[in-house]
């Protein structure tokens, strides 16, 4: 969904990009997107990208399944859980409520709370700072290629999840500390 509103909105302004390219972008701030994709007119792509957006913002509020049950496994077993995201405060305290993960992360950081954004290693050492745990006594997961050079430069191991942006074929040739195909294989992991 996030890569067909993408698409529309630089074709409506005249703007072709692959799919194969606004898939690999997802998981950077939609300012880092305008800039890259509508230069000089990235304004314009903000706000024809979130006008077009609204309408589908539901669609985008289910999550992936086991997601709830492993967050819940996690903090049973005594895991500080944080959420890293490019999305903003506003889209991100929606999105939670909507999937009924209100409560489910001790640390929660988004691209309103940084000054630089990932690849960047900024948003997931203010998550440790916040937590209060070291790079070596944390596991960042994640979907993209943003993610996993944010995780090497913070020095944090970090696992694949195969069913976001990139495919577990993309994944396993960039991702060292692994990938996973579902939340139950992650959970069991013994790292």
């Amino acid at each position: 969904m996030i890569v067909r509103v993408t698409r529309e909105t630089l074709e409506s302004m005249g703007i072709h990009i692959d799919d194969l390219t606004l898939r690999h972008a997802v998981g950077i701030p939609l300012k880092a997107q305008a800039q890259r994709f509508a230069p000089g007119r990235e304004q314009r792509f903000i706000d024809d990208y979130r006008a077009a957006y609204l309408p589908h913002a539901n669609d985008d509020s289910h999550l992936f399944p086991g997601t709830l049950e492993m967050l819940t496994e996690l903090r049973a077993q005594g895991c500080l859980t944080g959420l890293v995201t490019s999305k903003n405060a506003r889209g991100t305290s929606k999105a939670i409520e909507l999937t009924h993960m209100t409560g489910l992360f001790d640390c929660i950081i988004t691209a309103d709370d940084v000054e630089r954004y990932k690849p960047d290693p900024e948003p997931l050492e203010k998550a440790m700072a916040q937590l209060g745990v070291t790079a070596a006594e944390s596991l960042y997961v994640g979907d993209s290629a943003f993610d996993v050079d944010m995780a090497q430069r913070a020095g944090v191991m970090m696992v694949g999840v195969s069913w976001g942006a990139r495919t577990r074929e993309e994944l396993d040739m960039i991702c060292p500390d692994g990938v996973v195909d579902s939340w139950q294989e992650f959970v069991q992991l013994q790292l």
